[in-house]
């Protein structure tokens, strides 16, 4: 059986004090979200999920460079698990992995700085008990698995309201 080309779309993406530039698959309405705000200049954190089921913020401001644009290529695979890495890019080029407890911690995050431009620190725990803090005036992109997230999500809806979300 053979998969049928589907029209993808892509950001490509090189970033202050990275030596590589990042490329991502994205939904075509992800790609005209941030074709407006990187022309518009916005600053701030940038939030888009990959068509393999990662999660990303990014902070507009520590873009050099941006090529966007249509390819047409093989749909793209889930994630392999719903592994809770997290990984965050920093300013400097320094890149930390870490295995994130509670999927509640990173919707939080995710919430915060959909909303908010202003650095400030954050945190999460690890699934080693440790808490991990980092500033968000030197985070330039997090990573997390978006199922992860979404369960994250789903845990404070049912802690606010008591009930799972409607479908």
């Amino acid at each position: 059986m053979s998969i049928a080309p589907t029209q993808q779309y892509f950001i490509k993406l090189w970033l202050k004090n990275f030596q590589e530039p990042l490329m991502f698959q994205i939904a075509e309405a992800a790609w005209g979200r941030f074709k407006r705000a990187f022309q518009e200049k916005k600053s701030g954190f940038f939030i888009f999920a990959t068509r393999d089921g990662r999660s990303f913020i990014l902070d507009l401001g520590s873009v050099q460079l941006a090529q966007s644009g249509e390819c047409t290529g093989e749909e793209e695979t889930d994630c392999d698990d719903d592994r809770p890495d997290t990984s965050l890019y920093f300013a400097d080029g320094t890149i930390a992995t870490f295995v994130a407890d509670d999927p509640a911690d990173l919707a939080r995050i995710f919430t915060t700085l959909k909303g908010s431009n202003e650095g400030q620190t954050l945190s999460f725990r690890a699934s080693d008990g440790r808490l991990v803090m980092f500033a968000t005036d030197e985070l330039v992109l997090l990573e997390v698995c978006t199922s992860f997230v979404e369960e994250g999500y789903k845990q404070i809806y049912v802690q606010e309201r008591g009930t799972l979300p409607p479908r």
